[in-house]
């Protein structure tokens, strides 16, 4: 017991020594500068804007997303897939609980547009990646089981198919040949 206290003692010494060499030492201030300088200037130009502010108003209302969502609410979809994953736990090996391996379900969701009246579905590969079911969920909260048609990895873009019983609400394609570069035109919908 004598020497264990002697142990504890001569560490708390050596300690001791060695935090105050280094304040000896090494007690140099540090000063931190959390300004830092301004780089930027106020540079004075000419500039006129080249439109009308009285009519951009106007303008800022022909703007309206409100008709195009009106026209495409109903066949957006709520996507939810359901897979089964496998997780290896090397540590259950070695203690003796198990295999290792463990699964479990895990959801991930997002979203999809109806494409057509019968109920192809396009959405994004990743959301549909790996799953082993698939769920949608319409505007009006209805509930469909949904196949996979095809994916593209390299496109990132999946089709799915859902059988209801009645024609969906669908946003159809438009000919990208005819409209212009930043055209608002909803006319299509």
């Amino acid at each position: 017991m004598k020497k264990f206290f002697g142990l504890v003692g001569m560490a708390i010494l050596g300690g001791a020594l060695t935090l105050g060499g280094y304040k000896l030492l090494f007690n140099e201030t540090v000063v931190v500068n959390n300004k830092a300088a301004d780089t930027t200037g106020i540079i004075q130009t000419n500039y006129t804007p080249t439109f009308d502010t009285k009519s951009t108003a106007v303008d800022a209302a022909s703007i309206d997303f409100t008709l195009a969502a009106e026209r495409t609410v109903h066949s957006v979809v709520h996507v939810k897939n359901t897979s089964i994953r496998t997780q290896s736990n090397p540590f259950a090996i070695i203690f003796g609980s198990g295999n290792g391996e463990r699964q479990f379900e895990q959801v991930g969701t997002g979203s999809g547009v109806i494409i057509s009246a019968d109920g192809y579905i396009v959405t994004n590969n990743h959301v549909i990646n790996n799953a082993t079911s698939i769920e949608i969920t319409l505007n009006n909260k209805k509930k469909y089981a949904a196949e996979i048609i095809g994916t593209d990895k390299n496109n990132d873009i999946a089709l799915l198919k859902i059988d209801a019983e009645v024609d969906l609400p669908y946003t159809p394609f438009a000919n990208s040949d005819t409209i212009k570069i930043g055209e608002w035109d909803c006319k299509t919908l």
